[in-house]
């Protein structure tokens, strides 16, 4: 989530206009409009204070997430399902090596 994506969701959260938040924080609901639409790329320390005291956040609400994003499932790699197929009926000797590149592949 963006820093304009945050503003705005408290914002709303507060019910408060983007004219009610610029008033606030002493500039016009247009710079604001911009933060949110994600105009402005870079935003002032002293602005996002304000904005924290205005939105009543502390200041960190407003950094990135470090959160990665949801990945999608991998799709199924056919020779792994052969494997498992086949496993029980391999001798002794290739489940140890199977057994040897999972361990080497772990470190």
């Amino acid at each position: 989530m963006n820093i304009g994506h945050k503003i705005k969701q408290r914002r709303k959260e507060l019910k408060l206009t983007q004219a009610e938040l610029a008033q606030k924080i002493k500039k016009s609901s247009q710079v604001v409009s911009n933060w949110e639409r994600g105009y402005t790329p870079g935003i002032t320390y002293e602005d996002l204070r304000k904005l924290s005291l205005a939105l009543s956040v502390p200041v960190e609400y407003f950094m990135p997430d470090n959160s990665p994003e949801p990945k999608e499932n991998p799709k199924p790699d056919k020779r792994l399902a052969r494997i498992i197929k086949e496993y029980p009926s391999l001798d002794e000797k290739t489940k140890d090596m199977i057994d040897a590149i999972i361990r080497i592949s772990k470190k």
